[in-house]
């Protein structure tokens, strides 16, 4: 008859990574990369549009000053 060892059982299991798994780590990695190049671009922009805002606003405020007409619009939210 059969019986269990009397000392420790020892098990070692190694675990490595499937193609599929590897597949997708790649994956993330380069979207992550894409994240970081739209959040450089998008921080491009908003900063070349505060810029505008803010020299739009002097050419308002300097046309006021002087009694240059310009557009109404320009003096209202488009929202």
């Amino acid at each position: 008859m059969w019986r269990w060892p009397r000392g420790p059982l020892a098990i070692a299991v190694t675990l490595e990574p499937s193609d599929e798994v590897k597949a997708l780590r790649a994956r993330v990695a380069a979207l992550e990369e894409e994240v970081e190049r739209l959040k450089a671009e998008y921080n491009r922009v908003e900063y070349k549009y505060k810029c505008e805002v803010i020299i739009n606003c002097e050419l308002v405020d300097l046309c006021r000053a002087h009694g240059v007409k310009y557009r109404p619009a320009l003096s209202q939210r488009p929202y």
